[in-house]
């Protein structure tokens, strides 16, 4: 079939993806279609990880770069981390992080200040009383943020203990990590997508 132009101002003629790739991009369509899909990345952690520092430090491979289309963009971070802690009465915990110009930002999905207590986007605590559990909890989050900048945005996850004397906390593996089929190593892995407005 012809394509027409029809004196109405109306185009007739033109089938599903008659329009070559690329013609048209996110600045033709309506100012106010908000929620745009712009771009995403991934980063999957298959090894493990392991700390005993008590102040946070990175989670190696699970750190994912962006520059932002505009200063309006949002980011939708979704992340999950298996993570371990001692089979005793321990605890630990990560923190989801933004860097921007070297600049790092902890604030954009942790707890509230109470007194003492670690702001952080998850812990978890071993209520054993013994090294006879040695239990993995599966921490995820998931939030839209608005970095308002043009320039490269660093988005990852960080985790510590949170006792001093050595006590090590674990990605992807367990305390004893025993060569048996009752020991696993999991995957965590954080998803960056970039949203128009």
């Amino acid at each position: 079939m012809p394509i027409t132009l029809n004196g109405s101002g109306t185009v007739s003629g033109i089938s599903a993806g008659g329009l070559p790739d690329g013609i048209i991009q996110s600045a033709d369509l309506a100012s106010g279609v908000g929620g745009k899909l712009l771009a995403y990345q991934n980063a999957i952690k298959t090894d493990t990880s392991t700390t005993s520092s008590t102040s946070f430090v990175d989670i190696s491979g699970l750190s994912v770069t962006m520059t932002p289309a505009s200063a309006a963009s949002r980011f939708k971070i979704d992340y999950y981390v298996n993570f371990a802690v001692p089979g005793a009465v321990y605890s630990g915990s990560i923190k989801l992080v933004k860097v921007v110009g070297g600049t790092t930002t902890d604030n954009i999905y942790i707890g509230d200040a109470a007194g003492n207590r670690t702001r952080c986007s998850n812990w978890t605590w071993s209520s054993q009383a013994s090294y006879g559990a040695y239990p993995v909890d599966a921490f995820s989050g998931s939030l839209i943020h608005h970095p308002n900048t043009t320039s490269a945005v660093t988005f990852k996850l960080q985790f510590k203990s949170h006792y001093s004397g050595g006590f090590i906390v674990y990605v992807n593996r367990n305390q004893p990590d025993s060569d048996s089929v009752n020991h696993g190593r999991g995957a965590s892995s954080i998803i960056v997508t970039e949203l128009g407005t």
